[in-house]
């Protein structure tokens, strides 16, 4: 093979690599929250937990911040940004009493 052939080969690779961790790292379930209230934004929240958001939504006075979840069960990662310290942790505590529900597609 010529040198052209395998920088093209390695590129290639490389850029598959790079398309395949953002995919992984990317979160499968985005909540954001607007003057709209909680809204789904990407992937499945299970029976009730919007209903729950909603809730924490109002007693708060209204929230504006984002949700974003990856990985499932014990793996779960919660990354709660743009609002007050209490509501984060509000909306963390609500979340993680569902952990064994949130799932990514398949």
């Amino acid at each position: 093979m010529g040198a052209g052939v395998l920088a093209g080969l390695s590129l290639a690779i490389l850029a598959g690599l790079g398309i395949f961790s953002w995919l992984v790292s990317r979160a499968h379930t985005v909540v954001q929250f607007s003057d709209h209230g909680p809204q789904l934004v990407r992937g499945y929240l299970p029976p009730g937990l919007l209903s729950d958001l909603q809730d924490i939504d109002r007693s708060a006075g209204g929230i504006v911040g984002r949700l974003s979840i990856r990985g499932q069960g014990d793996t779960l990662e919660l990354n709660v940004s743009g609002m007050g310290d209490r509501e984060e942790q509000r909306i963390r505590n609500v979340v993680m009493l569902r952990r064994r529900q949130l799932r990514r597609p398949r």
